[in-house]
């Protein structure tokens, strides 16, 4: 059953890391051809893996079925439909999930099937099941694409979104149907979490209760997200495995009880029996109140397998059980094994399976659960370094303070007291005072260790070949042997600590564009010294892309230390992320332009600082001692030159400002186009001056004010410049030697999969 589950696994990952699917003739004949082979050879194991790969094929196809035509996109539509999800209220909009209607519009061919849409400053009351007409205007999945960040648009993938877009303001959007019967579980937990938020009077810990409850997680602030993921705790902020099995278990200790008070055994019942139907029908209300979520589907199916197994007066054979939960998560999930969850949860089991080999006797609580912890933590760091590339070294210890109090005493508490708030909301009120106070103390705990200066470890990329040593030595790790064994272990996992990608020779400058969206912000890398040019925007969310997109970056290229921040000017899409970015950059030193006020020590950059580092030259061209220039066009140029190449990297300066700097340049290779490409910039002039092989736009995908102008596009072509924009080739790297011009990279060339419509 092992070798069949693993064969199903690998033949949908074999399919997964496609960057397209192939055609139905060759599809069919290479799944064919395994299938036949799998008869001949009588290899049931070869079968499962043409099995796994004609599920993944056929469901990607579906999933594909689902995306919004290319020609739709940015088109005002009437569409109709109802509410799937629970609308999330955030600052200036609320976002839910849209399900159309298969006659939703005039334009039938080539809608979505589910959109997320986001409707700003709306008064509406949205409830889930409710049937809307609506005016939007919509485009493709669509996610930040660099090196070390998350990969939004195969979430949306995973999900069944084929677009997201806006609600326009229109006389046209009426609601058609309350939702009566409809979406009943969705708007069950509405319910329950808006009883929580009555109870708790808006506390700034409603957001977790109503995580641990109903898994509704967007009262959370951004803060409390950022403490619980350095502790690694995130797992414990909603319905999360343990919690399923708490419930399940307290569910089939009642199940049992009860059996055998009203069933007798001679009626042919067995507290076996009892046992499993409580624990199922516990464990599934429960998932229900979570909304049903992939990672609570496979503790779902896990649990019955186990629990069936137990019912049926089976051998409960664990490794038995993990195979058929396995085969069954991936029949009814194919995409599974994209999301990192998947792997956290069966490598979890596997791994507690593994350190109890040849254990022939129980020990105590406490050292048993310090060697389950150990051996969790263990286990699943590869896959933890593999998907996010942090490791949380305060982890085992929060856990094993965290695990306790939320899994043992929180999660009931909270599901007493919300049943309390239900029947009566002052009762509610008290008894949710106890909870609230144990949560207080716990986040006081966790958020002691979250300042801790050493709480998580930034592993950069690791080689294939090292990973596989660090994979296999965290096996040896949980496998009970003598310390030979152990040293071994450790000694294979060193290849992948040590591990620290290439830096520039002397005399190189590695420079990379990354994908921000609507803002700017660039990497300069010399062989022992790192420049960042902006960070990107700050969002609605809080968030901002010095948390989301720079700081991973630098983590993956094995970047710890920046020597010099410059922010070019105040506007919040290039000096967004600065706050963030130095909470954990702090050593780096500061230069801005005149818009922004001096402070912590920083410095304001003026034409004519220079500096060399690793035989490469930095140059500020601009802004002039004079401070009478407009925000834009005070921004601080910058120009990086190396023996056999430059890049001239402008913020938003316009005409004015370029005409100041045109007697400073010579024709460079590259140029970050100014001002994403606006029609205020790119004057003719400055154009004809610089004369690059590469104009590089940092713009956000179809924003609204349409750059880069197809005008200013234009003039770049005609005087020979390759175009390149990173909303459509997401991040952007080349490489200046000493010798002559490198060559030149885009992320989504080199990690294309097929959900991803764009490939340069």
């Amino acid at each position: 059953m092992l070798r069949i589950a693993i064969a199903l696994l690998l033949g949908h990952c074999a399919v997964l890391v496609l960057p397209e699917l192939p055609s139905p003739w060759l599809g069919g004949f290479v799944l064919g051809a395994f299938m036949i082979a799998s008869a001949l050879l009588r290899l049931q194991a070869l079968g499962a893996l043409a099995v796994g790969g004609l599920l993944a094929w056929l469901a990607g196809i579906n999933g594909l079925k689902g995306d919004l035509a290319p020609a739709l996109e940015g088109q005002e539509v009437a569409i109709r439909g109802r509410i799937v999800s629970l609308p999330e209220r955030h600052e200036g909009g609320v976002q839910f999930d849209f399900e159309l209607d298969s006659r939703s519009a005039a334009h039938t061919d080539g809608l979505p099937r589910v959109a997320r849409l986001t409707w700003y400053s709306s008064a509406a009351v949205l409830e889930p099941g409710e049937r809307w007409q609506l005016r939007v205007r919509m485009k493709r999945r669509h996610g930040f694409a660099n090196p070390g960040g998350f990969d939004y648009e195969g979430a949306l993938f995973r999900a069944a979104i084929g677009a997201t877009g806006y609600v326009r303001e229109d006389t046209a959007n009426i609601r058609l149907a309350a939702s009566g019967s409809r979406e009943p579980l969705l708007r069950l937990r509405g319910a329950i979490a808006a009883t929580i938020a009555k109870a708790t009077r808006g506390d700034p810990f409603t957001g977790v209760l109503q995580g641990l409850a109903v898994g509704v997680q967007d009262g959370m602030s951004v803060e409390q997200w950022r403490v619980f993921a350095i502790t690694g705790t995130t797992h414990l902020m909603a319905i999360s495995g343990l919690h399923i099995g708490m419930v399940a278990s307290v569910f089939a200790w009642l199940g049992g009880v009860g059996l055998v008070r009203l069933c007798p055994q001679r009626w042919g019942f067995t507290i076996f029996q009892g046992q499993a139907v409580g624990g199922i029908a516990g464990a599934l209300s429960y998932s229900a109140l979570a909304g049903m979520s992939v990672p609570t589907q496979r503790t779902l199916i896990m649990l019955c397998v186990y629990l069936v197994t137990r019912a049926m007066r089976r051998p409960v054979d664990v490794t038995h059980t993990l195979s058929m939960a396995l085969i069954l998560v991936l029949l009814v999930d194919p995409f599974a094994p994209l999301a990192p969850g998947s792997w956290l949860s069966f490598l979890a089991v596997a791994a507690i399976l593994f350190s109890t080999l040849g254990r022939r006797k129980r020990s105590r609580l406490l050292p048993e659960f310090g060697r389950v912890q150990w051996a969790v933590t263990i286990g699943l760091l590869p896959v933890v370094v593999a998907s996010f590339g942090t490791v949380s070294l305060v982890s085992p210890l929060a856990n094993a303070v965290a695990i306790p109090v939320f899994t043992g005493l929180l999660v009931p508490l909270v599901l007493i007291c919300t049943t309390v708030a239900i029947f009566s909301l002052t009762g509610g009120e008290l008894c949710f005072q106890l909870p609230l106070w144990l949560l207080q103390v716990a986040w006081r705990a966790l958020n002691a260790m979250a300042q801790w200066p050493w709480a998580t470890w930034h592993m950069p990329a690791v080689e294939p070949w090292a990973y596989l040593l660090f994979g296999l030595g965290a096996l040896a790790f949980l496998i009970p042997a003598i310390w030979p064994v152990r040293l071994a272990a450790g000694l294979l996992c060193l290849p992948a600590f040590m591990n620290a990608p290439r830096a520039p020779a002397r005399g190189e400058a590695q420079i990379t564009v990354l994908d921000v969206g609507q803002g700017l912000s660039t990497v300069v890398r010399t062989h022992s010294h790192v420049l960042v040019y902006d960070t990107g925007p700050l969002f609605r969310s809080g968030r901002d892309t010095g948390e989301l997109v720079v700081l991973p970056f630098l983590w993956h290229a094995g970047i710890r230390q920046v020597d010099v921040l410059m922010i070019s000017h105040s506007d919040m899409d290039h000096a967004g992320g600065m706050r963030t970015f130095l909470r954990e950059m702090s050593g780096a030193q500061v230069l801005h332009g005149p818009s922004l006020p001096q402070r912590f020590g920083s410095q304001r950059c003026t034409s004519g600082q220079r500096w060399v580092w690793d035989d490469v030259v930095f140059t500020v061209l601009h802004p002039a001692a004079r401070s009478d220039w407009s925000d834009n066009d005070s921004s601080c140029v910058l120009w990086v030159q190396t023996a056999g190449g430059s890049i001239l990297l402008t913020g938003d300066i316009e005409s004015g400002a370029e005409a100041s700097v045109l007697p400073t340049i010579p024709p460079v290779d590259v140029v970050v186009v100014p001002h994403h490409g606006s029609r205020s910039s790119s004057s003719p002039t400055f154009v004809a001056k610089t004369h690059p092989r590469y104009a590089i736009v940092s713009a956000g995908y179809r924003n609204r004010w349409g750059f880069p102008k197809p005008e200013v596009s234009q003039r770049w072509r005609e005087v020979g410049a390759r175009e390149l924009t990173t909303a459509d080739t997401g991040a952007i790297q080349l490489q200046l030697t000493p010798r002559a011009f490198g060559e030149v990279r885009t992320y989504r060339a080199i990690h294309r999969r097929f959900w991803n419509w764009r490939s340069s």
